[in-house]
């Protein structure tokens, strides 16, 4: 059972989410808010399991949320639902710690079976997302590509493959970075994604190949 966080300004769309997700017999409860400030609010003093949010809200960017969200409890996922097909903030919106992107007028979305990959750790993203970042990827030169593909790391995870890279285990990752062990295998999972990788040694491999660690 879990509690869901809408994020939408438009209010009949955020009642329309709302009103699949209490539908569900897996949902315990479901939170809206039409602002930044109310949903991190609501972040700092409810459990909260899948956080979904809008970009373009009123009071700024949807990705203050998102960062919010993931700095609390890391191992939860947050999906995007927007209408913003820019290549830009859709990189900057899984750069902040989205795991999904979903088009608030796609048809195909299932809204449902989207929170269900999330929580298994995939990765749900509407099929004119996926165009648009591909795009975006195929037409920047090699650096720019790097430098694309390396910010959808965060921080913690380039700190944590380059302390995997020299052979730690999740135990001594989180005792060099001070953090609780049972965060990292979530961070390892996402850098697994990320880099579309399936181990530890290809993750190393890959991060070595992009130059993303030494």
């Amino acid at each position: 059972m879990i509690s869901i966080l809408v994020l939408e300004d438009n209010e009949h769309l955020r009642e329309k989410l709302a009103t699949t997700l209490r539908g569900w017999d897996f949902t315990t409860k479901v939170f809206t808010c039409a602002s930044n400030s109310d949903a991190i609010e609501l972040i700092s003093c409810q459990t909260i399991d899948v956080a979904l949010v809008d970009l373009d809200v009123a009071d700024g960017d949807g990705t203050i949320t998102i960062r919010h969200f993931k700095e609390v409890t890391p191992e939860k996922p947050a999906i995007v639902i927007s209408a913003n097909v820019d290549p830009e903030r859709i990189l900057a919106a899984i750069s902040s710690g989205a795991i999904g992107y979903l088009h608030k007028s796609d048809s195909s979305i299932e809204l449902i079976g989207s929170i269900k990959s999330a929580l298994s750790g995939e990765s749900p993203i509407s099929p004119g997302i996926a165009a648009a970042l591909f795009r975006r990827l195929q037409s920047s030169p090699r650096a720019n590509k790097l430098a694309a593909i390396g910010s959808v790391l965060t921080n913690r995870e380039l700190e944590i493959i380059q302390l995997v890279s020299k052979g730690l285990s999740n135990m001594e990752v989180a005792d060099v970075l001070g953090i609780s062990k049972n965060t990292v295998p979530s961070h390892v999972r996402n850098i697994y994604r990320k880099l579309q990788t399936n181990s530890r040694s290809e993750a190393v491999f890959e991060a070595r190949s992009l130059g993303l660690i030494d």
